[in-house]
């Protein structure tokens, strides 16, 4: 790619639409970055992004596991260190609890939280090899909310939260930053009714993409607001087996 080398490196994958589309283009054109987009549907990134020099596309199948792994180490071997990522792709399977087959949780769970997690397995102990590191892993507000019908969706972002704030702690010694993104309501091929332009999302990403290194990690953020992912539990002492005063006694 011409003029690329000396941009930003970033991985953002689900790059061929929606939300992932949207922040390809704006982190290319806009913030100055080279955007490694990955997705399945090459042909059309590579029709999306052709007059942007400062796009690689690549194809990634991300329910393929090992095939992630490979992909993501062969981008660290011809571009160099990646010091930031977005996990953006995901996939929206849903349906009453009667009629789902076990498998539809199985699928949304490799792409939701287990390729976020071989992602960030390959690239976080690097970024902090290096000494600097942003992810930006894009969830939803269904695992706070729980509505109805969303097994396999929910319960993967539930996990890729849990992931997220996880692997925060670990490296909160370091300067990589890992947090959480919900986009919004936005309109995309996972939810075309929804009311909010992709680009409402941006602001949001930019912030967390640039913090500085006594910035937030493990946070969860949404259309510019922090919002909590643990209630108040007061002084409770999980090891122990000790509640506190901010817990109501049922027993």
């Amino acid at each position: 790619m011409r003029g690329t080398t000396k941009l930003k490196t970033i991985v953002v994958t689900g790059a061929s639409s929606g939300i992932g589309r949207s922040l390809v283009e704006h982190l290319a054109v806009d913030e100055g970055y080279h955007v490694l987009a990955l997705a399945r549907r090459i042909d059309r990134m590579e029709e999306e992004f052709a007059e942007v020099d400062s796009v690689t596309p690549r194809k990634l199948d991300l329910s393929d596991l090992e095939g992630t792994r490979e992909t993501i180490r062969g981008l660290i071997d011809e571009f160099g260190p990646i010091p930031y990522l977005v996990n953006n792709a995901g996939v929206n399977v849903g349906g009453p609890l009667t009629e789902l087959d076990p498998e539809d949780v199985l699928y949304s769970m490799r792409v939701n939280a287990l390729a976020p997690f071989v992602l960030m397995q390959e690239l976080v102990p690097r970024m902090a090899d290096t000494g600097f590191g942003r992810v930006v892993n894009v969830t939803s507000g269904a695992p706070i909310d729980c509505p109805s019908g969303t097994v396999p969706y929910t319960s993967s972002k539930a996990a890729l939260n849990a992931m997220t704030v996880i692997t925060a702690k670990e490296y909160a010694s370091t300067n990589v930053k890992i947090n959480l993104m919900s986009p919004g309501p936005c309109e995309t091929e996972m939810a075309p009714n929804g009311p909010l332009d992709p680009a409402e999302c941006h602001p949001t990403a930019d912030y967390l993409l640039t913090l500085p290194e006594g910035g937030p990690t493990g946070g969860f953020f949404w259309l510019g607001y922090e919002i909590p992912l643990f209630p108040d539990l007061g002084d409770i002492r999980w090891e122990q087996g000790q509640g506190s005063d901010a817990l109501q006694e049922v027993l």
